[in-house]
Formats: structure tokens, sequence, C-alpha cells
């Protein structure tokens, strides 16, 4: 016990020898600060011999008036989309892809409108979380979508199917 004692009273001057004293610079205001700090403000940026960035402005082609599919095979309208009035109701839809990444659905999307516009079908970029879809047509009726499907698998696209959606259909 008095071992223990004498080794408490050791430690206790060895824990007080080893500290430091420590001593703070006197605070400056906030005035003084902003005084004795001096900025350069003799650089002008536009005095750089950097190349400039010219970002070419995309023209965009003149769309002529095609024929688009909308409610069956013998029925095309002749008249432009932006001439059209539409209403919606149920009907069937052709889905040829489905995947969690915009990029690869704006890349399947841009084939999908080389391969099916010029036949007359719309693609729609649908997203229904977590999976961007892309669908092609505007059918009320099945038989036609179920052509529509039989075409998109000739073309490659092996997963497409025929889905209830709501589509787009021409004001009489």
């Amino acid at each position: 016990m008095r071992f223990f004692v004498v080794f408490l009273i050791f430690a206790f001057f060895m824990g007080c020898a080893t500290s430091r004293k420590t001593t703070t610079a006197p605070q400056k205001s906030e005035e003084t600060l902003l005084q004795s700090t001096k900025y350069d403000e003799s650089f002008d940026p536009l005095s750089l011999e950097d190349d400039d960035i010219v970002i070419e402005k995309r023209v965009q082609p003149t769309v002529t008036s095609t024929p688009v599919k909308q409610t069956n095979k013998s029925e095309q309208n002749t008249l432009p989309d932006s001439l059209l009035s539409y209403r919606q109701t149920d009907g069937f839809r052709v889905q040829i892809f489905a995947g969690r990444s915009i990029e690869a659905a704006t890349m399947a999307e841009t084939k999908a409108k080389q391969d099916f516009e010029p036949k007359g079908y719309k693609v729609y970029l649908i997203f229904e979380a977590p999976f961007y879809k892309l669908r092609v047509g505007d059918f009320t009726d099945r038989n036609d979508a179920d052509l529509l499907r039989s075409l998109a698998k000739s073309m490659g696209y092996k997963a497409a199917f025929v889905v209830r959606s709501k589509v787009n259909v021409p004001e009489q």
C-alpha cells in the first residue's frame, strides 16, 4: 500500500513537470487585418494569350412532312404533326428497350428513330422509375401492334413486345 501511494505522488509530479506553459499572441482586430492585407488588382485576364473556345451553332435540318403511323396500318396522315391535334386513348405500343442508363437509352432512341420513323412510326422515350423505356407506335388495335413487334424482331430488336399504353390518336 505504501508503495502504491509513493507511486501516485511520483506520477502526479511527473505529470505536472511535463506540461508546458502556452502563450497566445495578441488578437488583431478585423480593422487592422483589413488594413494590413493588400491585394494586387493590376491583373487583367483579357491580356492572356489563350485560345478562345468557339461553340458552333448546330443548324437543324428542315423536316419534310412524312406520314406518321397513328392508329393502324392503312390509316396514314399527310399533314405534318404540328398541324394535327391529338387525343389520348387506351391502346398499344411496342417496347423495344428498357434500361437504367439514360446514355444507353438515348443511344437506342437515336437508332430506333433511324429505323422506325422512315416507316411512319413514332418513337417515345419514357421514364418509369427506375427504368428508361423505349416504345414505338400508337395503335388502337392489338393486331397492328403485333405486326410492328414482328417487324421490330426482324430488324434486330429481339426483346420487343407489345404493351398497353396511352396512345396519341389524331382527332377527326
